[in-house]
């Protein structure tokens, strides 16, 4: 008998590119929280709770640890001051913002697949995934925004694989193949910390070599044949053991 498949689409690098803006949100949320510029650190495949805390620890000592005695209000407020600057943001994403090759079709394809459900799982906090994806054109009408799994989460990306499990299987009320699609070594890690599947697409940062090397079960230059994508999720509802390989 099938299982139900969860589809975890991250969003930055694999469904779409928004050029700095979600730089420029993360860096003005910390100067309106800490009232200095943030630290350089490298985001890719970090949610937006984990650049909060690397923004702090990223700090001169002193100023660190005054950050750090403030504990979750020092968090806490940057999540809300993320969320916050999302406001007014889609001007300057339409800009910049460009749906990645396949993307649409792959969405639509698996839409019309029975027993599986597309969600986000994404670093962002919601206000951002929900602006990114509707200046996209892919909300309303793609993804149920309430299923998604978002940035403002504690603790590693695979808490928020985990997170979407256990929402798939009291849904279903039985265990789901999940599968992961995502283009950092952080996603192929994650998924596999969770017990998913891990599709690298290398349409960020990652290179095929990259992917592969983290581990990814599936890999693909990008999703410009989103029937193998498809393929891929329909083994997942059949074996459990779904063979590796490319997409």
């Amino acid at each position: 008998m099938r299982r139900p498949v969860g589809v975890c689409w991250d969003i930055d690098g694999t469904l779409l590119r928004g050029g700095r803006v979600g730089g420029d949100v993360l860096r003005d949320a910390f100067v309106a929280v800490a009232g200095r510029e943030p630290p350089h650190v490298p985001m890719g495949g970090m949610t937006d709770h984990l650049v909060a805390e690397a923004f702090r620890d990223g700090l001169p000592p002193g100023e660190a640890a005054a950050l750090h005695r403030r504990g979750h209000e020092y968090t806490d407020a940057m999540i809300a001051a993320i969320g916050a600057q999302w406001d007014g943001r889609d001007a300057a994403l339409a800009e910049t913002l460009r749906v990645l090759p396949g993307v649409r079709e792959a969405v639509r394809l698996l839409a019309d697949e029975p027993g599986v459900d597309q969600i986000v799982l994404t670093g962002n906090v919601r206000a951002g995934a929900e602006l990114k994806l509707t200046v996209a054109g892919l909300h309303p009408g793609t993804f149920d925004l309430d299923d998604g799994v978002y940035g403002h989460l504690p603790g590693p990306r695979s808490a928020l694989v985990h997170a979407a499990r256990a929402a798939l299987e009291r849904r279903h009320g039985r265990e789901v193949g999940l599968v992961v699609v995502g283009d950092t070594p952080r996603d192929v890690e994650a998924a596999h910390a969770a017990g998913a599947l891990a599709v690298g697409v290398a349409t960020g940062a990652a290179t095929l070599a990259d992917l592969r090397a983290a581990g990814a079960d599936h890999v693909s230059e990008d999703l410009s044949d989103p029937a193998a994508l498809v393929a891929v999720v329909r083994a997942a509802g059949q074996d459990p053991r779904a063979t590796r390989g490319d997409v």
